[in-house]
């Protein structure tokens, strides 16, 4: 009897730790990979930040009917000093179907972001997140409203 209210006990418990969302929300889980420094953490903190102003709520692992986002960095050596950053951004869909990519690609100072990233991170995810919302089709007016750009017509 005590084993069967200990995993009745763990079952609520981990029902509990699972965040609850509406039907209508938008709901995504970002994982980057092979950036160097911090820059792992660094983009998928930034584009969890641009989408959450866009009305997309972020989950920190997969979920059941949740978009994932995968970013994979690739560092290439350029000429003179420089290097190529390459960052490929995946959309998945809840059901795990692959909805699109986005690419951006930038030639950088050598070793600029072997440390820390900053603002390179933010400016990664505001250039990307526009693209990432449109291939998330939304639910409800409200999202799409909040994934609109400035100034367009609803």
């Amino acid at each position: 009897m005590r084993a069967a209210v200990s995993v009745i006990g763990i079952g609520l418990l981990l029902l509990l730790a699972v965040p609850a969302f509406a039907a209508d929300d938008l709901v995504a889980f970002i994982d980057v990979a092979g950036a160097p420094g911090d820059g792992e953490k660094a983009l998928a903190s930034a584009l969890k930040r641009r989408l959450a102003a866009k009305g997309v709520k972020a989950v920190s692992r997969p979920a059941v009917d949740v978009y994932e986002v995968q970013g994979m960095v690739r560092m290439s050596p350029a000429t003179r000093g420089k290097e190529t950053i390459r960052i490929d951004w995946t959309v998945f869909g809840p059901e795990g179907t692959r909805l699109g990519n986005i690419t951006q690609t930038r030639i950088i100072r050598k070793g600029s972001l072997d440390r820390r990233w900053g603002a390179a991170a933010d400016a990664a995810a505001g250039s990307a997140v526009q693209d990432i919302l449109k291939l998330m089709p939304q639910k409800n007016d409200g999202a799409q409203k909040a994934a609109a750009p400035a100034g367009a017509a609803p």
